[in-house]
């Protein structure tokens, strides 16, 4: 029997949904990371071109080569390297905000779930496209070093690292919370739970209800 009170209901269908949605997540992942891959590699192959070589996506990793590599343990460009330099970047980082935002979503009782989650999603591959960038950016720093400035044109090293840890440490998690939060706002059972706890206040004009 499910829970009379609109917040317990919320958290049982979000408990019962997550592990779902992981497992759907777990099983597609390559292709829910590939759009955001082919994206971020597009605008790092045009924005770096002296840096980056190429780029691909194997199974949930996203490879990046760049235009340089290693003989005899020093730096130089690729044509004079016994080995490429390159950077296996797993997708997954990022990408768990997919799972945990359809968790969030389809927990709610919306109208039109599937066109709002669409969109949802639609935000969701952007800031991943922008993590997928700063990751890149965080990666060619470390291995480059002064010779991935001196060849493109990259943001100061403090805002690379500042940047990099917002992507992976918070927007996967802040995302989605914020997403639903907005997508959600006239559900009926978000209202119901605004409403119990401002006294009976509905939060939305009459229009909107």
């Amino acid at each position: 029997m499910l829970p009379e009170k609109p917040g317990s209901r919320l958290l049982l269908w979000i408990v019962l949904l997550l592990p779902a949605c992981f497992i759907v997540w777990h099983a597609l992942a390559s292709l829910l990371a590939a759009p955001a891959v082919y994206i971020a590699g597009e605008l790092l192959q045009v924005w770096l071109p002296r840096l980056i070589e190429g780029y691909s996506l194997q199974g949930t990793t996203m490879v990046l080569t760049t235009q340089y590599g290693e003989t005899g343990g020093q730096l130089v460009p690729l044509a004079e390297a016994e080995f490429q330099i390159g950077f296996n970047q797993d997708t997954r980082l990022l990408s768990y905000s997919i799972p945990f935002y359809a968790a969030l979503h389809f927990a709610s009782s919306v109208d039109n779930a599937m066109e709002r989650f669409g969109r949802g999603l639609l935000v969701l591959w952007l800031l991943m496209v922008v993590g997928l960038v700063f990751v890149s950016l965080k990666n060619l720093m470390v291995a480059l070093g002064d010779v991935a400035f001196a060849n493109g044109v990259l943001p100061p090293p403090a805002a690379i690292a500042l940047l990099y840890q917002f992507s992976v440490l918070m927007v996967p998690t802040v995302a989605p919370l914020c997403l639903w939060a907005w997508g959600s706002r006239n559900s009926p059972v978000i209202r119901k739970l605004v409403m119990a706890a401002t006294g009976g206040r509905d939060y939305l004009p009459e229009e909107e209800a």
